[in-house]
């Protein structure tokens, strides 16, 4: 047995014997713009994801020498996201027209986007306190984001748009057979811009017109709007067209997310050039969210719990609500409901 395998059984021995359910729920929704799996080194999947006794994480690091600390829970737990970014957090009704109810997907020009039971597209603009249909799809749907005045998701084997004011929807381009065969979608530069397993980054323009495919993206997937990225270090601007290598870790093995210039384990975060490493402030649940942001379980000195967003390029964390259950992550947006009232973070808007 190798030292690394040594190290999993021992920790994962230890804490299956004293740790106690945290309460909270972390449901992990299917990608949108993160790196693939293929892009993770492969044991930080296995340490990044194993769970024991209600989602308490148990992983190892790249760093050898440094050993896991004993409490990894913070004395002082984070402020009330609405008051680290009050622009962010957006309270809106349960239910869209005729009482179906409304899962958000995206936080755009003003509005939520999401869908109605899957047969609709809806958006409720946060200025008027209304809805308004987008779209009626009477299909499952999936991958949805909005900007620039659109819609776009998946669809029936494509990729469909539709303006937010409400329209028609338009079949863009096909998109692989199932949803898991895309890997990105956005909305952004006036173009609508998605890559496939298959086919790597393509895009065509919002006032419609012929599919551009990228040559040489063959395995690239789109991240956060505009890089795309091909494991380990490859990476492309979408806005100039210009290719670059972006540093491996350096001195790391393990990580379980890196987004154009950050990567996560289960204890730090490190620009990729080395430059600038800071511990977390709690405990991570998965992987990183929209390339930049990390959720966390905070426990302060009388054991009080919370769930936490940590935004990793400027360091501040917000607390989503304290004993939270049922909070939906997401790279666009993250969600909980409360009574006849949905709470929206706009993943987005944590800078």
């Amino acid at each position: 047995m190798s030292h690394l395998e040594d190290i999993l059984r021992d920790a994962l021995a230890g804490r299956a014997a004293t740790v106690e359910d945290d309460g909270l729920v972390h449901p992990v929704p299917e990608p949108r713009r993160s790196w693939p799996v293929r892009w993770r080194a492969p044991l930080a999947v296995a340490a990044a994801f194993a769970v024991v006794a209600g989602g308490l994480l148990v992983g190892v690091r790249g760093l050898a020498p440094t050993p896991a600390p004993s409490d990894p829970f913070q004395p002082v737990l984070a402020a009330p996201v609405e008051q680290v970014w009050p622009g962010a957090v957006h309270t809106i009704p349960a239910e869209g027209p005729g009482g179906v109810a409304f899962t958000p997907a995206d936080v755009a020009d003003g509005a939520v986007v999401g869908t109605g039971q899957q047969e609709t597209i809806l958006r409720y603009d946060l200025t008027r306190r209304a809805f308004n249909v987008v779209a009626t799809v009477h299909t499952y749907t999936s991958h949805l984001v909005a900007g620039q005045g659109h819609a776009a998701w998946w669809a029936d084997g494509a990729i469909w748009s539709a303006p937010l004011t409400g329209g028609e929807p338009r079949r863009v381009a096909p998109a692989g057979t199932s949803p898991g065969s895309l890997t990105g979608l956005a909305v952004a530069g006036g173009m609508i811009t998605w890559s496939t397993v298959e086919a790597g980054i393509q895009s065509v323009p919002l006032s419609g017109g012929p599919v551009a495919r990228m040559p040489g993206s063959a395995g690239y997937t789109l991240m956060e709007w505009p890089w795309a990225g091909r494991a380990p270090d490859r990476l492309v601007d979408l806005r100039t067209g210009t290719w670059s290598t972006a540093p491996t870790p350096p001195g790391r093995t393990v990580w379980f997310g890196c987004g154009p210039e950050w990567c996560a384990d289960l204890l730090e975060v490190w620009r990729r050039d080395g430059t600038i490493t800071r511990r977390l402030p709690g405990r991570p649940t998965s992987r990183l969210w929209g390339s930049h942001v990390v959720h966390l379980v905070q426990q302060d000195a009388a054991g009080t719990r919370a769930s936490t967003l940590y935004d990793v390029p400027s360091g501040r964390a917000g607390q989503i609500v304290s004993g939270a259950e049922g909070v939906q992550l997401g790279d666009e947006v993250t969600w909980f409901r409360q009574g006849g009232t949905l709470t929206v973070i706009d993943m987005d808007a944590l800078r």
